[in-house]
């Protein structure tokens, strides 16, 4: 129990101290620029990607949702894009994505960083959706079919 606890403060240590660093990163930058990319796929077989953007130079990051192929979900919202939530909160599918282990021993799901607070994650608008869903469809699908020869 003890040790869950460790390892639970050591990885939201991490996740504040990379959210600190993209936002220094942030106010040295153009509105629309990508920070960061994390393409992952969660214990529940499903696909995502974690887009960091700069606005308003504050980083803001969104997460589109995919099946185990990399296409999108067919739920992803379409908010204001001019609007940014300082209210948003993980849906529960996006908060069982970033949750623990299905093992059932407590350690924290690969996924967990990149989808996991902080930051609060904000609603993708469409061209999140549609920039997500180029970058899924590339890595889950064709990059899993490319790579199967290859012996790896």
């Amino acid at each position: 129990m003890m040790r869950d606890w460790i390892v639970s403060k050591e990885v939201r240590d991490v996740k504040v101290a990379r959210w600190e660093g993209f936002k220094q990163l942030a106010k040295r930058l153009p509105d629309h620029h990508v920070l960061s990319v994390e393409l992952v796929r969660t214990e529940h077989d499903e696909t995502a990607a974690v887009l960091t953007i700069v606005r308003d130079g504050q980083p803001v990051q969104y997460v589109v949702m995919g099946d185990a192929q990399g296409r999108v979900k067919p739920q992803q919202r379409e908010p204001d894009p001019d609007k940014p939530r300082a209210d948003a909160q993980p849906t529960p599918h996006l908060a069982m994505a970033a949750g623990t282990s299905p093992s059932g021993d407590g350690s924290a799901s690969p996924a967990s960083v990149a989808l996991g607070d902080p930051p609060v994650k904000q609603p993708p608008t469409p061209g999140i959706v549609a920039f997500g869903s180029a970058l899924m469809t590339t890595t889950f699908a064709l990059g899993e079919q490319a790579t199967a020869g290859s012996g790896t």
